[in-house]
């Protein structure tokens, strides 16, 4: 009887002592790191007429972890020129104490003209996939920034993206993601309710593929 019962009493405790093991390995595993967030100063799209005489000075941003101010560095910045219609794209980073990161970007344009009142919002059909895909383009900024539902256009795979204006029947297409992966930025042009652009895909197993991809304005 006395072997029964250490035998129950020894099992009841290789069972706690168990469960106190599972309880330590889980003690971590529900731990929330907070991320840094960041507060974009001057907001995260801004756009210049192209000019010779201005020069571009970044407002910075401010990086804070639970509502207390972290440090946060450049992770790129480049060498932005007014003078030079296009896309500069400023890419900042931070910490929290623990080293986990996160990061935040700013879009730059510096258009060929005023584009203010331009606007390429409406409904499009892609021209090169069956069946057709359509994708609603809505203008986002006044400075010529949209947002499309769809830059590929392929059937039953969407791909999200934005583009910028950049005056002169010129546009940006903005580096993106979607159901194929990572995509670039690359140059496009509009015209006569046409919309053109090419999709470079940057992620394996369709690195450096580039399609070209139009599409027409619904009436």
């Amino acid at each position: 009887m006395k072997w029964g019962v250490y035998k129950y009493i020894l099992i009841i405790a290789g069972i706690l002592l168990y469960n106190c093991d599972k309880w330590d390995e889980t003690a971590d595993i529900s731990h929330v790191s907070h991320l840094p967030e960041f507060n974009m100063i001057g907001g995260e799209f801004v756009s210049f007429t192209k000019n010779d005489t201005g020069k571009f000075e970044d407002p910075g941003v401010e990086a804070t972890v639970e509502g207390k101010q972290v440090n946060w560095y450049y992770l790129y910045i480049p060498d932005i020129d007014l003078k030079t219609p296009g896309v500069y794209i400023i890419r900042y980073y931070a910490e929290n104490n623990e080293g986990f990161s996160s990061t935040a970007e700013r879009i730059v344009a510096v258009t060929y003209e005023d584009i203010s009142d331009n606007d390429l919002s409406g409904t499009y059909e892609g021209t090169i996939w069956t069946p057709l895909v359509e994708s609603k383009v809505r203008k986002i900024n006044e400075n010529g920034l949209y947002k499309c539902e769809e830059v590929l256009g392929f059937p039953g795979y969407s791909m999200p993206g934005e583009f910028v204006d950049l005056g002169d029947n010129k546009l940006i297409l903005l580096p993106g993601e979607g159901y194929f992966g990572e995509y670039d930025a690359s140059e496009g042009s509009y015209s006569n309710r046409i919309l053109s652009w090419s999709v470079i895909f940057l992620d394996s197993p369709y690195t450096g593929l580039e399609i070209p991809v139009t599409w027409r304005k619904k009436e």
